[in-house]
């Protein structure tokens, strides 16, 4: 007998015992219980584990459930180099980052993933959204891409039809057909239709404005739509309750334009006016805050009005349900990331993330986003002033390739 023979016995009755647990019971409260960092590592364990985790829809929908029921709610910054900005759609970069920001009792943070590209691929990030795990993220030379950063999958989304000028980019879940989609709006034309010389006045600007829609999968593609009753300001867009929501222009440009909302219905793919809030400025922002559409609304240079729509009916019913004082003045925008009982996140000015609470209807800072390296131990070189664009975000194994939920 070998000295190496107890070792072996003992891990053939941890083998024997682990293989009792019922299949289901091993999916539904070990592994989805599990970050997606351990489960990638468990993949090597056995090939039934592999199977679970790669593709059991089972595993994917439960453990995306139990992440969306974590708190405090986690935060992902998708920074930007101030250079990629000032010369747009020229300059680029061999990297996108996107970093995790967990607040709570302390603040810590995570650098998921730094994707890398030889060709210095990436330009300027506008607006990413997030939807279940995944972000899509736009760019100002047009291309889109959509990472996953918990399992490290990075896929350039196909190039859309032309646009003579900059778009919007939508992205989230569609329950009726149990697919992720993403939609953008783009531009054939713009034409100048000169006044009237008996009314006066100056030329309006007339768009040519067309939409289509892409489902994610192996052989993702584009495909047209029905083209928006009205022009669409290039305004990210928002997803809930299986629509788009868009930001359109109804009137004349001289009016000024009054704004309201033109719902997406991704069922029958059609078009409908919702009712929005009257005139949308350029400081206010859309977003989904607990399930349900939300407006952020810049009142004055540091007061912001927040919005929730009850959508149940056959319009838009919206209600105030939170009025805030900010500690210092909006240079740029106010955006909802995430409630958590009485108290709201809000990302300000692609900078600073700050804490509201509902009771005490006190605002303090949690974190000044350019300082999140020194969290994890990275410093960039200073005097580098990054651009922070952080959105809501829960970790998932949903695929942007396979359909495994």
């Amino acid at each position: 007998m070998t000295p190496h023979t107890p070792p072996a016995k003992r891990w053939r009755l941890a083998a024997s015992g682990a293989a009792a647990i019922p299949e289901d019971i091993l999916v539904s409260e070990v592994l989805a219980r599990l970050p997606v960092r351990s489960l990638l590592r468990f993949r090597s364990v056995c090939r039934s584990w592999r199977a679970a985790i790669d593709g059991d829809p089972r595993l994917v929908r439960h453990h995306l459930e139990l992440s969306r029921g974590r708190a405090p709610p986690s935060v992902l910054d998708v920074p930007c180099e101030p250079r990629l900005e000032d010369h747009w759609g020229e300059a680029r970069s061999k990297e996108m980052e996107f970093r995790r920001i967990r607040h709570g009792a302390a603040v810590d943070a995570e650098l998921m993933l730094a994707a890398a590209s030889p060709a210095n691929r990436f330009t300027a990030v506008i607006d990413p959204v997030h939807c279940d795990g995944m972000v899509l993220v736009p760019t100002a030379s047009g291309e889109l891409f959509v990472c996953n950063p918990a399992t490290r999958e990075l896929v350039a989304l196909p190039p859309g039809s032309p646009s003579v000028m900059r778009g919007a980019v939508a992205f989230g879940f569609d329950p009726s057909s149990n697919t992720y989609k993403a939609a953008r709006i783009f531009y054939r034309g713009v034409e100048l239709v000169e006044a009237d010389d008996d009314e006066g006045g100056e030329g309006v600007e007339e768009y040519d404005v067309g939409h289509e829609v892409l489902t994610l999968g192996a052989a993702s593609s584009w495909e047209p739509t029905d083209d928006p009753p009205y022009y669409v300001a290039p305004i990210r867009p928002i997803c809930t309750r299986g629509a788009f929501y868009w930001t359109a222009a109804v009137g004349r440009a001289d009016d000024p334009r009054p704004t309201e909302l033109l719902r997406f219905c991704l069922r029958d793919e059609t078009f409908a006016s919702a009712e929005g809030l009257g005139l949308i400025g350029n400081r206010d922002t859309l977003t989904e805050l607990g399930g349900r559409l939300c407006c952020a609304h810049a009142r004055t240079a540091t007061g912001v009005d927040i919005w929730l729509a009850d959508d149940d009916g056959p319009r838009l019913e919206w209600s105030m349900a939170h009025r805030i004082e900010l500690l210092r003045p909006v240079s740029q925008s106010v955006l909802p990331l995430a409630a958590d009982g009485d108290e709201l996140l809000l990302s300000v000015d692609r900078r600073v993330l700050y804490k509201y609470s509902a009771a005490s209807k006190a605002v303090e800072e949690v974190l000044d986003m350019q300082r999140v390296p020194d969290l994890y131990g990275g410093r960039p070189p200073l005097p580098l002033r990054l651009v922070h664009h952080a959105v809501p975000y829960v970790e998932s194994l949903v695929s942007i390739t396979r359909r495994n939920y």
